[in-house]
């Protein structure tokens, strides 16, 4: 953990005197209700609040905490600004474990305010919002305690990067250049013979499948009806796009092992699939399981799911993280 504040405070650099300024002056009864309007249980929101005055005190959280403020105002806008994935700093105590509650509570009203003035929907702005609770109730599920699953997702989302539309999150980003555009991606002769839309640098939107989403075909079919309305409003183009999803659920093993009336399964053929390939093990343990065991004989498999994932590592084989992409406009 020493190592990743340490990485943090390289690459973020010190905060402004304004953005201390913000940390250090919300009062605990401020931040309070800054944490109500962020669809939180009242649990975590007074688990989060009884903390708060140490973590503002504190020169070393404060200072980071601002440091973060500033970065996501810094490189709010701008499609292709730098995203570091950190670990989370669960082990470093209630500041660190409960650090992404406090950068969203202090930035969400100007989150808001950014969706309000390009246009988002208000039910496309509140469900971005719940990213926060949904992320923390993925750590609670895997560890029992209050924190914020994969953090660093927070900050595309702050920045405004990320829309969340039904049961799926869009994403905007250029092919080969954002920090979350897919990779690996067509070799150069693929792209040319392909053309429009599919070259590097040009504008896409990436898909990212939330925890506990709804992925039947009803719900699917839903969702990129209301995504095409309003991300051709609120992120238009002119030319060709591309929707593209990387994931674990792409791997193709699943349509033979789960059948075609999986719903994943049925995700998947909405795309179609490139040939080249991550082999990532660590990112479908984490996902299916809830864990970082690379022992796949003691992954628990209570469900048809988790068998066929298991079963499949167990053979000393990897898991294939790949990308399919689709026509969004």
């Amino acid at each position: 953990m020493t190592d990743t504040l340490a990485r943090m405070d390289d690459f973020l650099g010190p905060p402004s005197a304004a953005e201390l300024a913000l940390v250090r002056d919300v009062d605990a009864t401020e931040m309070t209700l800054r944490l109500r309007g962020l669809d939180l249980r009242s649990d975590v929101v007074e688990e989060v609040a009884a903390h708060w005055d140490a973590t503002r005190t504190s020169p070393r959280w404060s200072s980071l905490l601002a440091a973060m403020v500033s970065f996501v105002r810094r490189d709010r806008g701008s499609v292709d600004a730098p995203l570091v994935v950190w670990d989370d700093l669960d082990d470093h105590g209630a500041s660190g474990r409960l650090l992404y509650y406090y950068l969203f509570a202090l930035l969400a009203s100007e989150l808001r305010e950014l969706h309000r003035s390009c246009g988002v929907p208000v039910d496309v702005s509140d469900a971005t919002v719940e990213a926060l609770a949904r992320h923390g109730e993925t750590h609670r599920l895997k560890w029992g305690t209050t924190g914020v699953d994969a953090g660093w997702w927070m900050v595309p989302i702050l920045r405004g990067e990320i829309l969340q539309v039904r049961s799926l999150k869009f994403h905007r980003v250029h092919l080969g250049v954002g920090g979350l555009a897919p990779h690996p991606w067509l070799d150069a002769a693929a792209m040319s013979q392909r053309g429009e839309g599919f070259r590097v640098g040009d504008l896409s939107v990436g898909i990212h499948i939330p925890a506990r989403t709804d992925l039947s075909p009803g719900a699917l079919d839903a969702t990129f009806i209301r995504a095409h309305e309003v991300l051709s409003r609120v992120w238009p183009t002119s030319t060709r796009r591309l929707a593209t999803c990387q994931s674990w659920m792409m791997d193709e093993r699943l349509v033979e092992s789960l059948g075609e009336e999986s719903n994943i399964v049925g995700f998947q053929r909405r795309f179609e699939l490139i040939a080249p390939f991550e082999d990532d093990v660590a990112t479908v343990v984490d996902f299916v399981f809830g864990s970082k065991s690379s022992d796949a004989a003691a992954l628990p498999a209570t469900s048809r799911l988790q068998r066929v994932i298991r079963d499949a590592l167990a053979t000393g084989g990897a898991w294939h993280n790949r990308t399919g992409w689709l026509d969004f406009d």
